[in-house]
């Protein structure tokens, strides 16, 4: 019987950690950005979002950390959950033409405040909805509901 490899990662729309291994946790843990902007480029290159729209992908804190002394502090995966129920920051990988947009007509105004892909967001995770696109857990929400743009996502927890 010739098994047929599958052309995602898993089809599974539960949220889990972004990596799949010790490899990619690594690499995950030495720039998160790059990681979850090179594992959605294939989505994000074929998919438009509309309106005010912003798509995150979820910020995981990495899989250990090195301590002073170069020993490595490996977490719990009762940490890594947090990241679903306290995971109240994202990396942009999306949005729509009318983020950000100013409109008067609702009394919506940003007054300059923008968040671009690529830029780490907070948002109130009561707000977006969830859906996980090859292992890479992501919330879509309005850009309204956007409360902050990050330099350091590590910062928030």
């Amino acid at each position: 019987m010739q098994l047929i490899k599958p052309t995602v990662a898993t089809m599974t729309q539960a949220p889990m950690a972004p990596w799949r291994d010790d490899d990619e946790a690594e690499e995950y843990a030495a720039d998160p950005k790059t990681f979850m902007l090179d594992r959605c480029r294939l989505w994000m290159d074929n998919a438009e979002y509309g309106h005010n729209y912003v798509v995150s992908a979820t910020y995981y804190l990495p899989a250990f950390e090195i301590l002073p002394g170069g020993h490595k502090w490996i977490r719990a995966q009762t940490t890594h959950d947090e990241a679903l129920w306290q995971g109240k920051v994202g990396l942009v990988v999306a949005k729509g033409p009318l983020a950000f947009v100013d409109c008067p007509e609702l009394g919506v105004f940003f007054k300059g405040f923008n968040i671009n892909i690529g830029e780490w967001v907070q948002y109130d995770i009561h707000d977006p909805r969830q859906f996980t696109i090859q292992r890479i857990h992501c919330r879509l929400l309005k850009d309204v509901h956007c409360i902050a743009k990050l330099k350091d996502p590590k910062l928030v927890y």
